[in-house]
């Protein structure tokens, strides 16, 4: 029995030693990336002196993985920024799923409400467990298994939402309709998503892009491909309640629609360093309106000001969200990760779009029973054609 005891001291010994290492390399770094030395060894000296102090007094004990955890969300979390988090191996396993556009979650395109620090709900899935258990676009998500979002940023408790397949998942949420806060239990499911849908109406292809995943650039192809094939005269590009996604995918789908060397966006980071993103594709001719709205953010942002910048597409519906900063992932010894936002978005002729959004061109609302958006499109686009 002492030797067991021995060997779990030891393990925690090194256990906290590492850690104290990690924070005095953090320190270091501090001194040796802004020259600071005060301030890098300062902070560094007051978190190792805490660690120090829990391990030696603390009557309850630590655990060190929660700890480090817990410290690095907090770190990133008091930055103000919503998009800058730290992701636990499992977490971030989960969130890399959603981009190959196959997960077992609950189904439903989310925002983040910052201010009510809620996930608001954009657009559940036709015959998701989102959509069966009577979640519908507006609801907002203030808790999940009991777990209110204060601590915790957005991709965490989006990661809380998904899970294995046939596992459920409590949900507190804020009804759209009433403002009643209820009680939802969802099924977690296996969730096929398609990005991309088309419905050729009379001479106008519609063509709708729920959002920009490793498929949708392939996806779109095949759908703009059909449009044409069966005749479309002009396109209505829906990129209503599109948070968003990958940018190499709404890179793909830009090159389909703008001729070679139009610039589609550029990117600037902390030092000012200016990169410029062209297409390389050939284009269409074809006239297009876009459809965007509060819910349209950062990458079907960038499509859309790349199409008006460019080719002089209208805009309709309502202003954009507003998410133009590039987040970037940093792998972590464990197989955890940082997301850092790095870099702002531009649009071709210098817009900002961040935390501004893009105005439409027509303005335009819906009511309960009538899409006046796409109806508004149609006009426009058929202006356009004629």
């Amino acid at each position: 029995m002492r030797n067991k005891k021995i060997g779990i001291v030891v393990s925690v010994t090194i256990i906290i030693t590492a850690f104290l290492t990690f924070l005095a390399t953090t320190a270091f770094y501090a001194f040796l990336l802004n020259g600071k030395s005060s301030v890098g060894l300062q902070s560094g000296a007051k978190i190792l002196q805490t660690v120090s102090a829990l391990q030696k007094h603390y009557y309850y004990g630590i655990d060190e993985e929660e700890l480090v955890d817990s410290t690095l969300k907090t770190m990133l979390s008091s930055l103000g920024d919503p998009y800058t988090a730290y992701m636990n191996a499992d977490e971030y396993k989960t969130f890399a799923e959603l981009i190959t556009g196959t997960y077992a979650g609950i189904g439903t395109v989310v925002l983040w409400d910052d201010e009510l620090k809620a996930v608001t709900v954009v657009n559940p899935f036709e015959n998701s467990p989102a959509e069966k258990a009577g979640l519908v676009k507006g609801d907002k998500i203030i808790e999940i298994d009991g777990e209110d979002f204060a601590n915790i940023d957005f991709e965490s408790a989006v990661s809380k939402m998904k899970g294995e397949r046939g596992t459920n998942v409590i949900l507190t949420v804020l009804k759209a309709d009433s403002g009643e806060k209820v009680t939802i239990e969802v099924t977690r499911d296996e969730i096929q998503i398609p990005s991309v849908a088309s419905k050729l109406r009379g001479n106008i292809g519609h063509i709708t892009i729920s959002m920009f995943d490793m498929h949708t650039g392939e996806e779109f192809s095949q759908h703009l491909n059909d449009m044409l094939n069966q005749g479309a005269k002009g396109i209505i590009l829906d990129l209503r309640d599109n948070g968003g996604g990958l940018v190499e995918s709404v890179t793909s789908v830009s090159n389909q629609l703008l001729k070679k060397d139009e610039m589609i966006f550029y990117t600037e980071n902390k030092a000012g360093k200016k990169v410029v993103h062209k297409s390389t594709g050939n284009g269409v001719d074809l006239p297009i309106a876009v459809l965007i709205n509060e819910n349209t953010a950062s990458a079907s942002e960038l499509l859309a000001g790349a199409l008006r910048d460019n080719k002089a597409t209208p805009l309709i519906g309502k202003k954009s969200f507003g998410k133009g900063v590039v987040q970037m992932t940093y792998p972590l010894s464990d197989g955890s990760v940082i997301k850092l936002t790095v870099e702002k978005y531009f649009t071709p002729n210098g817009n900002d779009i961040n935390n501004n959004g893009l105005k439409p061109d027509y303005e335009v609302g819906l009511s309960s029973n009538k899409d006046e958006q796409y109806q508004m499109a149609e006009e426009v686009i058929k202006n356009l054609m004629s």
